[in-house]
C-alpha cells in the first residue's frame, strides 16, 4: 500500500461518504416520513458514512507514516536522528524521560554515571562516561534498558514555542493501544537542579524563578502529553554542601550505589483543595527521613575517620541539610503546583547527588624493551614452540605510577534504572496514559450503555404504550357510560361537573395522542412499537359521541334558536357583533368547517351552551377546553356533517344588512386586529400586587399601529367576510368619511376605558403583620417592581398618539414610555426611596423580640411610633411625584387613580405600624391574696371586707388580659382590612367576620357573655356600663363595643349563623340614562323605565366581581365601575363620587354622552341600613384597655 498516490485513499473515503449522502437523498424522495424520523435518518446515515471513511484514511495511510519534524529546529533534529538509529515505531512505543534543567545543573553527567551503560543516540554528549561533558545545546538522546532518556538544553526552558512543539513530538500513540494493539509508552520527567543555587545571593530569587520557569514547562508538557506527567527532582551537586566531603569520604562505592532520596505518594486531589496544605507536611516528614538516615550513619564515621577535625566537620552535615529544607520544600511546592486547566504535573519523589574526590592511581606504561639479539626463525616443527621462551628471556623494564584527584559521583548509580524506570506505580497513572484506559472504559461504557439504552428504550415504549392505551380505554368507558343531557321545555339542563371531568379526561388523552401523531410521538414511545393512531382512531367517536350528548347539542340548537329569534330590524340595543359570531359560527359548524379556529369558536359555542347562565369557574373551563378540542379538530374533521338552512341563514344575513352606522365595520376591525395582534399579558405578582390579567391585543400599541393602517385603508371592512354576510350584504353607508369618524372616536374611547381599567382594577395587597408588609415592600421596592411592571405596561401601550398619552399623562409621569430597559428611573427614584426607607424599618421592627412583656411592648410601641417618620417620608415622596400628575379631564380620572396606587403600600404599612403602636403589654393574672384573720371585735367592726381589693384587681387584670386578645384578633382580620378600612386593599374573610362578629358564637359575644354582662348591659339600642364589684369599663372600650355590636346586629340581621345582606336597589333613569346595569353575585340586574327596581345580595355564591355598566342615550352599554373580592359591592359603593342618604352618584366622566350615574340601596333589614356608608364599618377601632 505504500506505493499508492497519497490522494487516491481521500478520493476512495469522498466515495463512500457520497454513497450515504445520495441514499438519504433517494430514501426521504422515496418514503414518506415524519420530521423527527427523518433528521433521525440524515444523522445516523451521515455518521456512518463518516465513520466508514475514516476508517478507509485509516486503513490505507501510508506504512512509514510517523510525526513530521521541523527541520529547521536543531532540538527536533536530533530527535529525528535519534529516532532514525532505532526500528520504525521504536522510539515512541519506548518508555521516555525527558530530563530538564538549568545550565550547569549536571544533567548529562547524571545519565553518564546513572550507571546500564546508555548508548548516545544522538547529540553532543561525550561518548565515554569519564569524559568532563560540556554544556548540552540542543538534545541528547540515550538508548536505556529497552527506554528512551532524552536531555534537553536548559536554552529551551526559556523558549515556551519551541518547547511546546519538542513536546508534543515525543507524544507516545495512543490510537493503537485504545483498540488494543499494544500499550501506550509512559514518560516521565526528571529535573535536574544544582544544589549551589541554594547558596547564590538574592534571598534565594534566582531558585524561586527557576521554580517558577519550571513549573510552566512541566504544566504545558502535562498538557501537551495529555497526561499527569510524575516529574522527579534530582538535586545534583550536593558536594556544594558544607561538609558534606568528610561525611561522604569514609564510605566505601558500593555503600553509597543506592539513591539518597525519597519517593512520594501519588496526591489524589491534584486539581482541588489547597495543594501547599496536602504536601508540605509530606515533604517534611521525607526531609526528616533522609537527615535521619544521614545522621543515623555519623557513628560509622568514628571508626573509620582518624583525623578529629573531620570527625567534627561529618557531623556537621545533618545540621546543614537542615538549613536547607524551607528552600527544598518552596521550590518543591512551587515546581508541580497543579494547574485548574487540564492535566498537571505529579510530583513523584526528590533525590540527591554529589561528587567526592578520589584517588586513582595510574599504571604507568611499561619501558621500551631491549632490542634483542637477532635469532634466526626456526624452520622446523619444534623451534616454533621454542621463539617464546627467548621473548621471555628479556624482561620488561616497567615506568614509575601517578597518582591523581577524580570525582565520583555517589548515590546515582541506580536512580534510573531503579528508582524512574523501574517505578511501575507511576507508569501505571501516567502510561499513555491514564488515556488510553480512559479510551477504553468510554469505549466499553458506550457500547454498554447503548445496550441497556436500547433495552430501556424498547422497554419503556413498550410500557408507555401500554398505559396510553389503558388510559384511554379507561376515559372511554368513563364517557360512554354518560346520558344525555335533556332540558324541560323553558328550562336550562347543564352537564354535572363529574360529567364533564369525564369527557375532559377523554379529550386530555386524545390532544397529546393528536399532538403526538402530528408531531411524531416522543422517542420513549418509539422503538416501533407506537401504536398512537391506533387508539386515537379507535377513542375519538366515543369523545364525539358524550361531547354531542354533554355540550354540542344544546350548544349548537341555542345558537340557532338565537338566529331563528332574530327580529326583522335591529334595535338599539341589538350588537352586531354578536349577531354576526352567531352566524358565522353557526356556518362553521355547518357548511364552511374549514374555517374553524379554536380562538373564535369556542367563545361562541360556550356563549350559546350557557344559555344566559352563569357557570362557576370550574364548569366554565371544562366546558370551554372540549369546544376548543372540537373547534380545532373542524377543520379536517366534522363528526357532525349538516347542511346550513338556507333560509335561516338569510334572514341573519339581512338582519346584519340592516345595522346603520359602523358597528358592522368596527366589529370586523376589531376582529382583524385581535387575530393578528396577541393579547397583552399584564404582568402580575400573587400575593403583592394584581391586576386584570390581559387586555385584548386590538387595545394594544401594536393594536393601535394595526387599527390606523385598517382606518386608512377600510374598503375591505366595509364588506365583511364575504362567506359569512353574502355579497348582498356590502354596508350600504353613502357617508364613508363620517362612519370611519366615528369609528376612530369610538375605538379610541374603548382604548382608553380598557387600559384606565387595568389602572383602576390593579390592586396592592395589604399585609397583616410587620414581617409580612416589610416582605411585600422589598418586592415592590426593587428593581423588578410589579407596581412599576404594571405602570410601564400602561405606559408603554398609550404611547400612540397624543389625545391617549394626554389621557394617561400620570401613568407616563411615573413610567416614562420612552425607558424600556429599567422599571425604576429618575422619574420615580424618590419614591423608590421612600418605600426602601420605610421597609427596611419595618424590617427592624419586625426582627425586634415579641411582645411578652411591658418592656418589650414598649419597645415595639417606641419603634413603630418612630416608624411614622419613615410613613410621611414615603408618602411626602409619592406626593410629589404626584403634584407632577395634570388634572385636567383627560388625565383627571388616572391622577387620582395613579396615586391612590402609589399611595398604597405606604397605607397598607402605615396600618400595621398603627396595630403595633396600640399594642399593649400582656396583663398578667394577679391572684388575690388570702385576707388576714379579722381580729377580735373589741372595738367594733371596722375590719370586715380586707379581701374586696384584691379580688377587684384580678377580675381588672382578667378584663384586661381579655380585652388585649380579642384587639389583636380584630386588629389583625378585620379593622386592618376593607371594609373596616376603607383604603384598605386587602378583604377580609368571611370567616375572620363570623369567628369574630357571630352572635353568640363570635369572639366579641362570647367575651361579653363570659366576663363583660354584669358590667355591661343593654339599654335600649345601646350598651351602657354598670359599675359592679370595684370594676368600672372604660368609656372609650364602652363605645367600642357598642360600635362592634352594630356591626355585627347589621351583618346577621338576616342570618344569626352567616353574615348576609340584602337591598333593594333602584336606578334613577332619565332620557339620558336610559338603561343601568349592575352586575354582581353572577346575576345582572337591568334597570331601566320598565323594571327600575331589583335586589342584590351579599356575599356573592358566585363570583367575586360587582360591575356597574351604562347606556347614554342611544350608545352601548359602558362600563363606569368594576370592582373585585370578597366585598365587591361594598367596594363599588365605596368608590361612588357623592353619597346622600341611601342615594350613591358615580360621575361617569371621559364616556361618550354621560351624565352621573345614580343607584338607592335600601336595606331589607333597619339594622343594616347604613352597611353600605363609607367609613361606617370602619368606626370599629378596637380597645384594649377595658377598664379604667
Amino acid at each position: 500500500m505504500a506505493s499508492r498516490k497519497p490522494f487516491v485513499r481521500w478520493v476512495i473515503a469522498a466515495a463512500v461518504l457520497l454513497v450515504f449522502i445520495l441514499a438519504i437523498v433517494l430514501i426521504e424522495r422515496s418514503v414518506t416520513l415524519d420530521e423527527l424520523t427523518t433528521w433521525g435518518l440524515r444523522v445516523g446515515l451521515l455518521l456512518l458514512g463518516l465513520i466508514l471513511a475514516g476508517a478507509i484514511l485509516w486503513y490505507l495511510r501510508p506504512q512509514d507514516a510517523e510525526p513530521v519534524l521541523d527541520t529547521g529546529d536543531d532540538v527536533l533534529l536530533a530527535i529525528g536522528a535519534a529516532r532514525a538509529r532505532l526500528p520504525r515505531g521504536a522510539f515512541f512505543n519506548r518508555a521516555m524521560v525527558l530530563v530538564l534543567g538549568p545550565e550547569g545543573g549536571a544533567k548529562t553527567t547524571m545519565i553518564a554515571r546513572s550507571g546500564g551503560d546508555p548508548e548516545l543516540l544522538a547529540g553532543d554528549a561525550p561518548a565515554a562516561s569519564t569524559d568532563a561533558p560540556t554544556s548540552t545545546k540542543t538534545a541528547n538522546v540515550w538508548a536505556l534498558s529497552q527506554a528512551v532518556i532524552t536531555e534537553l538544553g536548559g536554552t529551551l526552558l526559556t523558549d515556551a514555542p519551541r518547547w511546546a512543539k519538542v513536546v508534543r513530538a515525543l507524544r507516545a500513540p495512543r490510537v493503537a493501544a485504545a483498540v488494543g494493539q499494544g500499550e501506550a509508552a509512559a514518560r516521565a520527567i526528571v529535573l535536574c537542579v544544582p544544589c549551589d543555587l541554594f547558596y547564590t545571593g538574592g534571598n534565594g530569587q534566582q531558585l524561586e524563578q527557576l521554580a517558577q520557569s519550571l513549573r510552566q514547562r512541566l504544566a504545558e508538557a502535562s498538557r501537551e502529553l495529555g497526561l499527569a506527567v510524575p516529574v522527579y527532582v534530582m538535586f545534583t551537586k550536593m558536594d556544594r554542601v558544607p561538609h558534606f566531603e568528610p561525611w561522604i569520604s569514609v564510605f566505601t562505592k558500593d555503600e553509597l550505589r543506592a539513591p539518597l532520596g525519597a519517593t512520594l505518594p501519588f496526591d489524589p486531589a491534584s486539581n482541588s483543595g489547597s495543594y501547599a496544605e496536602r504536601l508540605t507536611p509530606r515533604l517534611d516528614v521525607a526531609f526528616r527521613e533522609i537527615i535521619d538516615v544521614i545522621a543515623s550513619r555519623r557513628p560509622e564515621l568514628l571508626g573509620r575517620e582518624g583525623a578529629i577535625e573531620r570527625r567534627y566537620a561529618s557531623y556537621e552535615l545533618p545540621r546543614e541539610l537542615r538549613k536547607l529544607q524551607p528552600s527544598v520544600t518552596s521550590f518543591l511546592l512551587e515546581v508541580c503546583r497543579p494547574t485548574q486547566i487540564g492535566s498537571s504535573p505529579q510530583l513523584r519523589g526528590f533525590y540527591f547527588t554529589g561528587a567526592r574526590p578520589v584517588v586513582v592511581t595510574d599504571v604507568a606504561q611499561a619501558a621500551p624493551r631491549a632490542a634483542a639479539a637477532a635469532v634466526p626463525l626456526a624452520t622446523d616443527a619444534t623451534g616454533i614452540f621454542r621463539q617464546p621462551a627467548v621473548a621471555a628471556a628479556s624482561p620488561l623494564a616497567t615506568g614509575t605510577p601517578t597518582t591523581r584527584k577524580v570525582p565520583e559521583w555517589v548515590f546515582l548509580d541506580r536512580f534510573l534504572r531503579d528508582v524512574v524506570l523501574a517505578d511501575t506505580s507511576a507508569a501505571s497513572v501516567a502510561r499513555g496514559g491514564v488515556g488510553v484506559q480512559r479510551t477504553r472504559r468510554v469505549m466499553l461504557g458506550a457500547a454498554t450503555a447503548a445496550t441497556l439504552l436500547l433495552l430501556t428504550g424498547v422497554t419503556a415504549s413498550w410500557l408507555g404504550n401500554r398505559a396510553i392505551g389503558n388510559r384511554v380505554a379507561d376515559a372511554a368507558r368513563a364517557v360512554s357510560a354518560l346520558p344525555v343531557v335533556q332540558s324541560a321545555p323553558g328550562t336550562v339542563t347543564l352537564p354535572s361537573p363529574e360529567a364533564l371531568r369525564r369527557l375532559d379526561a377523554l379529550r386530555a388523552q386524545l390532544d397529546t395522542l393528536r399532538g403526538h401523531i402530528q408531531d411524531g410521538p416522543p422517542l420513549r414511545l418509539r422503538f416501533g412499537l407506537w401504536s398512537g393512531p391506533t387508539v386515537y382512531e379507535a377513542a375519538r367517536p366515543v369523545w364525539y359521541d358524550g361531547f354531542r350528548k354533554q355540550l354540542f347539542a344544546d350548544g349548537q340548537g341555542a345558537l340557532i334558536d338565537s338566529l331563528k329569534a332574530l327580529p326583522d330590524a335591529p334595535s338599539p340595543s341589538d350588537d352586531y357583533g354578536t349577531t354576526y359570531a352567531r352566524l358565522k359560527g353557526y356556518l362553521i359548524t355547518t357548511s364552511s368547517p374549514d374555517k374553524s379556529t379554536s380562538a373564535f369558536l369556542a367563545p361562541v359555542l360556550l356563549t350559546s351552551w350557557q344559555r344566559g347562565v352563569t357557570t362557576d369557574a370550574d364548569v366554565t373551563g371544562l366546558a370551554r377546553r372540549q369546544f376548543e378540542f372540537y373547534a380545532s379538530e373542524l377543520p379536517t374533521y366534522n363528526p357532525f356533517p349538516k347542511a346550513a338552512d338556507a333560509g335561516l341563514v338569510t334572514q341573519a344575513r339581512e338582519f346584519l344588512s340592516r345595522f346603520t352606522g359602523g358597528e358592522q365595520i368596527y366589529a370586523n376591525m376589531l376582529s382583524e386586529a385581535n387575530k393578528a395582534v396577541p393579547p397583552v399579558k399584564v404582568p402580575q405578582s400573587p400575593g403583592n400586587v394584581t391586576a386584570p390579567p390581559e387586555v385584548a391585543g386590538a387595545f394594544s400599541a401594536k393594536g393601535a399601529k394595526f387599527m390606523v393602517d385598517a382606518f386608512r385603508n377600510s374598503d375591505r371592512y366595509f364588506q365583511g367576510e364575504t362567506w359569512v354576510v353574502g355579497d348582498a350584504t356590502a354596508a350600504k353607508s353613502v357617508d364613508r368619511e363620517a362612519i370611519i369618524g366615528a369609528i376612530r372616536t369610538r375605538y379610541h374611547d374603548d382604548y382608553v376605558r380598557s387600559w384606565r381599567g387595568v389602572v383602576q382594577g390593579t390592586n396592592v395587597a395589604r399585609a397583616g403583620s410587620v414581617k409580612e408588609a416589610a416582605a411585600k415592600l422589598d418586592v415592590i421596592a426593587g428593581m423588578q417592581s410589579p407596581l412599576l411592571q404594571v405602570l410601564r405596561t400602561v405606559a408603554v401601550n398609550t404611547d400612540t398618539d397624543s389625545s391617549t398619552r394626554a389621557a394617561f399623562q400620570p401613568v407616563h409621569a411615573v413610567t416614562p414610555p420612552a425607558i424600556v430597559d429599567k422599571y425604576v428611573s429618575e422619574k420615580n427614584q424618590p419614591y423608590m426611596d421612600g418605600l426602601l426607607g420605610l421597609q427596611g424599618t419595618l424590617t427592624q421592627i419586625g426582627n425586634l423580640p415579641p411582645a411578652t412583656d411591658t418592656a418589650s411592648t414598649q419597645v415595639l410601641v417606641q419603634a413603630a411610633q418612630l416608624a411614622g417618620g419613615d410613613v410621611t417620608k414615603a408618602r411626602v415622596a409619592a406626593k410629589r411625584v404626584s403634584q407632577g400628575f395634570d388634572v385636567n379631564a383627560d388625565a383627571g380620572p388616572m391622577a387620582s387613580a395613579v396615586e391612590q396606587l402609589l399611595l398604597a403600600p405606604i397605607v397598607g404599612a402605615e396600618a400595621v405600624l398603627k396595630t403595633v403602636a396600640s399594642a399593649r403589654p400582656p396583663a398578667k393574672r394577679v391572684v388575690a391574696a388570702a385576707p388576714a384573720p379579722a381580729a377580735p371585735p373589741a372595738g367594733g367592726g371596722g375590719g370586715g371586707g380586707g379581701g374586696g381589693g384584691g379580688a377587684a384587681a384580678a377580675e381588672i387584670a382578667a378584663l384586661n388580659e381579655r380585652g388585649v386578645a380579642l384587639c389583636s384578633k380584630v386588629d389583625a382580620s378585620l379593622t386592618s382590612k376593607f371594609p373596616f378600612n376603607a383604603d384598605a386593599t386587602a378583604d377580609a374573610t368571611i370567616a375572620d367576620v363570623k369567628a369574630i362578629l357571630t352572635p353568640d358564637t363570635g369572639e366579641l359575644w362570647t367575651f361579653y357573655a363570659d366576663r363583660l354582662a354584669k358590667y355591661l348591659t343593654k339599654s335600649g339600642n345601646k350598651y351602657v356600663a354598670k359599675p359592679a364589684g370595684g370594676v368600672e369599663l372604660s368609656e372609650s372600650f364602652v363605645g367600642f363595643f357598642n360600635k362592634a355590636a352594630e356591626v355585627s346586629d347589621a351583618l346577621f340581621a338576616e342570618d344569626a349563623a352567616n353574615p348576609h345582606v340584602t337591598w333593594n336597589v333602584s336606578g334613577v333613569i332619565t332620557e339620558t340614562t336610559p338603561l343601568v346595569i349592575l352586575k354582581n353575585n353572577g346575576l345582572e340586574a337591568r334597570l331601566d323605565k320598565q323594571s327600575f327596581k331589583n335586589v342584590v345580595e351579599w356575599p356573592a355564591t358566585s363570583g367575586r366581581q360587582a360591575e356597574l355598566l351604562a347606556r347614554f342615550k342611544k350608545n352601548k352599554e359602558l362600563r363606569v365601575k368594576l370592582t373585585a373580592g370578597e366585598w365587591a359591592i361594598f367596594r363599588l359603593v365605596a368608590s361612588g363620587d357623592a353619597f346622600q342618604g341611601s342615594l350613591v352618584t358615580w360621575n361617569a366622566a371621559g364616556l361618550k354622552d354621560a351624565e352621573p350615574v345614580r343607584l338607592r340601596f335600601d336595606a331589607q333589614q333597619r339594622e343594616a341600613a347604613s352597611v353600605l356608608t363609607r367609613g361606617w364599618m370602619g368606626r370599629m377601632s378596637c380597645v384594649a384597655r377595658v377598664t379604667k
